[in-house]
């Protein structure tokens, strides 16, 4: 979820130069601003200024937003298909892989557990309510799975409503990894050429259930696996372009997802393929380092990981404060929505500098190879 994709690989002291996709960021940050402005709506908060706006602005807005998260995971998918694109998978290196990941992510999830937890109690103070994160009590069972991702497997709410993507993600780096291991350990114990294909084929098969119907659908999932598509469809977009799949595989694969969510009019399937299909395009045209390389659109992809765990109680603030001094109208709305998108990126922003980057740091520091072996991710 590094906004900066950035790979070196080197089995000497001469280290290729970096490559950055400056469009996977730019995407990103659409994504996260598009998903502040999905949860701009909650509890009526804009109903005046959205009933004065025309429906279709209101859709595409407000309502769509939601499809920030398909667009999340599909780059996840592409962009860890580029981080392991030379590794070399044995039970010591998926060890490396999960601790890199984890203090890449971690930091800034906790902290934005503390935000979350200390807006709730100002919230619960100011207007007299009983302290309640996420609309539910606090206990330690439910901070405690927080703190490693499980939250949702249990069944405990959480503590701010988006960090089931995030758990979500987890499972996905970590499957692929040892699917991606499996495979490289079937193809050198029993030298089956197409070693890659017997574990994904069928990966991509059982994931492609879910959106098809098959699988009931319970709504928010709690497991990788009815998303599962949306991550692999960005990981045979990466293997397409670096000529690791047939080009036709991937479409033949983004037909049918497109065509099961047109049928079941499941709007996240559509934009996991539309996401996909633009990511091959644009990188097979050599545009990926070129195009939306716009400098305030790449500030949003960088901080785009804190905007998005941290936008949920600032924007709720914002949007307290604005209507207590302004009154509840049209405009007063508007003006809250925009402090609350501006006060958003501002924490964002200091996060990212007092948080992130750190975290970042602290997972390069966790190598993945061997000495004579480097890679960044």
């Amino acid at each position: 979820m590094n906004p900066k994709v950035s790979s070196t690989t080197s089995t000497t002291s001469v280290a290729k130069p970096k490559e950055y996709f400056y469009f996977l960021d730019a995407l990103r940050g659409i994504a996260a601003l598009w998903v502040i402005l999905f949860h701009a709506p909650l509890d009526q908060r804009i109903a005046l200024l959205t009933s004065s706006l025309p429906h279709w602005l209101v859709v595409v807005v407000f309502d769509w937003g939601g499809l920030g998260v398909p667009i999340f995971f599909v780059l996840s998918g592409f962009v860890i298909a580029h981080s392991l694109r030379e590794a070399k998978i044995d039970l010591a290196y998926f060890g490396r892989f999960s601790l890199r990941r984890l203090a890449r992510l971690t930091p800034p999830y906790y902290v934005s557990i503390v935000v979350a937890l200390a807006f709730a109690f100002l919230s619960s103070h100011v207007k007299g309510d009983a302290f309640a994160p996420g609309k539910e009590p606090l206990s330690f069972p439910r901070l405690l799975t927080h703190l490693f991702y499980v939250q949702d497997i249990f069944g405990l709410a959480h503590i701010n409503e988006v960090f089931w993507t995030l758990c979500i993600e987890v499972q996905f780096y970590l499957v692929f990894c040892a699917l991606l291991g499996l495979a490289q350990w079937l193809n050198s114990s029993w030298n089956l050429r197409y070693s890659r294909a017997i574990v994904f084929v069928p990966a991509a098969i059982l994931a492609a259930l879910f959106p098809m119907g098959l699988f009931a659908d319970h709504g928010r999932p709690f497991f990788f696996l009815p998303l599962w598509y949306g991550f692999l469809l960005g990981v045979f977009a990466y293997w397409s372009w670096r000529d690791k799949l047939k080009p036709a595989f991937f479409y033949f694969y983004s037909a049918l997802l497109l065509t099961a969510g047109v049928v079941k009019s499941t709007q996240f399937a559509i934009g996991c393929v539309i996401v996909g299909v633009l990511l091959l395009e644009v990188a097979r045209a050599n545009r990926m380092h070129l195009w939306l390389n716009w400098r305030w659109l790449q500030f949003l992809g960088q901080i785009s990981y804190s905007l998005y765990l941290t936008h949920t109680p600032i924007y709720g603030a914002a949007f307290f404060l604005g209507i207590k001094v302004l009154h509840n109208s049209a405009l007063s709305q508007a003006f809250s929505l925009l402090l609350g998108i501006i006060a958003s990126i501002g924490f964002a922003a200091i996060m990212w500098q007092l948080v992130e980057k750190p975290s970042i740091y602290l997972s390069q520091k966790i190598k993945l190879v061997k000495k004579k072996e480097v890679i960044r991710v």
